[in-house]
C-alpha cells in the first residue's frame, strides 16, 4: 500500500514539473485548500478503543496554500500549511495507561490516588503540523461561485500529544488531570491521511481516513481514524482591484492668451 502511494505522488510531481504553468494566465488559480476545517473524528477497527463521535473532533487551520498549474487555469497540485488539532473521547471511566512499551485503556480509575473518583471526562489529544499534496480541480480562477474538487494527501508532523481526566472525587470536588509522558503515550511522530475535499465558493466538506496507526506497532491496536466535516474556505490569493486609473484632464487652449 505505502509502495502504490509513493509511486502515485513521485507520478504526480513528474507530471507537475514536465506541464507546470507555461500556458496559464496571469490570474491567481483557486485551491481548494485555505480556511479553517471542522469534523468529528472516530477510531476504528477496535472495540475497546470506541470513542464518543459527537465529541471528538479535528479542527484545522489551514495558513498557506499555493497551486501549481497543471492544465490551464482548471487543474494543479496544491500544496501549503497548517495546523490540525484532534481530541478523542473515550467513554466514561476510562483511562489510558502507559508502560514502557504499550499503551491502553483501562477502568477503575487507575491513574487517579482516589479509587472511588469518577471520571466524566476522558479524552487523548493530538496536535500537527500539516503539509497537503492534492490534485486540485476548479472551475473558476476565483473563489466566489467556483465548483472544487481535490483529492490527495496530507503529511503531519506531531507538536504534542497529551491524555486528559475530568471528573469528580469522592469527597465531590471536581478535578481536570493533563497527563503527558516522555514517550507520548507511544503515539507516531508521523502521520499521513488520505483526503478528498469538495468545495462550492466559500463552502466545502471533507473527509480524512489516515494511512497511519495512532500509535506504534504493537503497543496497541491498528487505529486509522477516519473524519468528515465542513471548511469554510478562505481565498488568500484574492487581490484587491486598488484605486482606478483616474481619467486624464483633457488639455484646452481656451483662456490661453497667445501673442
Amino acid at each position: 500500500m505505502k509502495k502504490v502511494l509513493l509511486s502515485g505522488i513521485a507520478t504526480i510531481f513528474m507530471l507537475a514539473s514536465s506541464v507546470i504553468a507555461q500556458e496559464s494566465s496571469d490570474k491567481p488559480m483557486n485551491a481548494n485548500w485555505g480556511g479553517f476545517d471542522f469534523g468529528f473524528a472516530s477510531m476504528n477497527s477496535s472495540n475497546e478503543w470506541n470513542n464518543k463521535l459527537l465529541q471528538s473532533s479535528s479542527i484545522g487551520i489551514n495558513l498557506i496554500e499555493y497551486k501549481i498549474p497543471i492544465f490551464k487555469q482548471y487543474l494543479g497540485l496544491t500544496t501549503g500549511l497548517g495546523v490540525n488539532f484532534r481530541t478523542f473521547t473515550f467513554q466514561n471511566q476510562y483511562a489510558m495507561v502507559s508502560t514502557d512499551s504499550t499503551i491502553s485503556l483501562q477502568t477503575g480509575n487507575p491513574t487517579l490516588y482516589d479509587s472511588l473518583a469518577s471520571i466524566r471526562y476522558s479524552t487523548f489529544n493530538q496536535g500537527f503540523i500539516q503539509l497537503p499534496i492534492l490534485l486540485d480541480f476548479s472551475t473558476k480562477t476565483r473563489q466566489a461561485k467556483s465548483v472544487g474538487i481535490s483529492a490527495g494527501v496530507i503529511g503531519g508532523l506531531r507538536m504534542y500529544a497529551n491524555h486528559q481526566l475530568r471528573g469528580k472525587y469522592s469527597n465531590g470536588d471536581k478535578f481536570s488531570n493533563q497527563m503527558r509522558d516522555d514517550k507520548r503515550f507511544h503515539s507516531n511522530l508521523f502521520a499521513l491521511d488520505a483526503t478528498v475535499r469538495v468545495s462550492y465558493g466559500a463552502i466545502g466538506v471533507f473527509g480524512t481516513y489516515s494511512l497511519t496507526s495512532v500509535f506504534h506497532k504493537d503497543a496497541a491496536p491498528k487505529l486509522n481514524p477516519f473524519c468528515v466535516g465542513i471548511s469554510i474556505n478562505v481565498d488568500y490569493n484574492e487581490e484587491s482591484d486598488g484605486p482606478k486609473d483616474e481619467a486624464p484632464i483633457p488639455s484646452s487652449e481656451s483662456g490661453i492668451r497667445r501673442r
